[in-house]
């Protein structure tokens, strides 16, 4: 009996010393934006050149809830994105033209990622998403 209780116990502490471990080594990492940006402002302008690419791709012709939300997207991340327009648009030239990358299901996704970080992180309701939903 003795022997199971010091058993779990040791279980017990090595459970705790190795999630201990695993915050630790979290800690110490740098922060991380989409698309591998270096600042939060660079990654909303990364999100904000997206929404504009795509605006560009359908000139306001799409499916009216898709081009309310990219209105929305745009909207949001230009609140976000300070001076670093330029970055960000470099940066998606960079993706999108990377040699086998297809450009609109990258700019597909990416506004997923984008959709999502402003929902996630910062809280953002999207009322285009919640008429969608309902």
């Amino acid at each position: 009996m003795l022997v199971k209780l010091i058993l779990w116990v040791l279980a017990l502490l090595g459970l705790a010393g190795l999630t201990w471990l695993v915050w630790r080594e979290g800690q110490g990492g740098p922060s991380r934006y989409l698309f591998a940006m270096p600042s939060r402002e660079e990654e909303a302008a990364y999100c904000l050149a997206v929404s504009e690419r795509i605006r560009e791709i359908t000139r306001g012709g799409g499916r009216e809830g898709m081009e309310w939300h990219i209105d929305e997207q745009i909207e949001f991340w230009r609140a976000r994105a300070g001076s670093a327009f330029g970055p960000g648009r470099a940066a998606l030239a960079r993706d999108s033209n990377a040699p086998g990358v297809n450009e609109q299901a990258h700019l597909h996704l990416a506004v997923q990622d984008c959709a999502l970080r402003a929902i996630n992180f910062y809280g953002h309701r999207f009322p285009s998403l919640e008429a969608a939903g309902s």
